[in-house]
């Protein structure tokens, strides 16, 4: 079925469009710590950070498959911007259940690029700034 991983960016107010990869759930800590040295300088862009994070990822995965993105679901990004800077919330289970499983949903906090994964193993390797 892949090793799938929806990945977010968030401010805390602001969310990113939803970026999907279908084999790459296992290299997302890797991508975002690379995306985490491209955009030094300009901590906090929302927008920047997810458009650079599909640049990376589309560098380096061949073909017209395997990559894509999505507008994120009203009840999907609240819950994303709840789990910026506090402990698990009332919404991890919400993030949990969107997940595909493999390497969860994770959502990156743009401020410091610290991020948080919800169900699938990459939750178990939950990085801070």
């Amino acid at each position: 079925m892949g090793d799938r991983a929806l990945v977010i960016f968030t401010d805390g107010k602001e969310v990113s469009p939803t970026v999907y990869l279908h084999w790459s759930g296992d290299r997302v800590p890797a991508l975002l710590d690379e995306l985490k040295v491209l955009m030094t300088g300009r901590e906090g862009d929302v927008s920047y950070s997810a458009a650079r994070f599909i640049g990376i990822c589309h560098a380096s995965i061949d073909g017209n498959l395997s990559l894509g993105c999505w507008n994120t679901d009203d009840g999907i990004a609240e819950a994303a911007k709840s789990v910026i800077g506090a402990p698990v919330s009332v919404h991890a289970s919400l993030l949990k259940s969107h997940s595909h499983g493999d390497a969860g949903c994770i959502v990156v906090n743009v401020n410091d690029h610290a991020w948080k994964a919800f169900g699938g193993y990459l939750a178990t390797r939950e990085v801070a700034a």
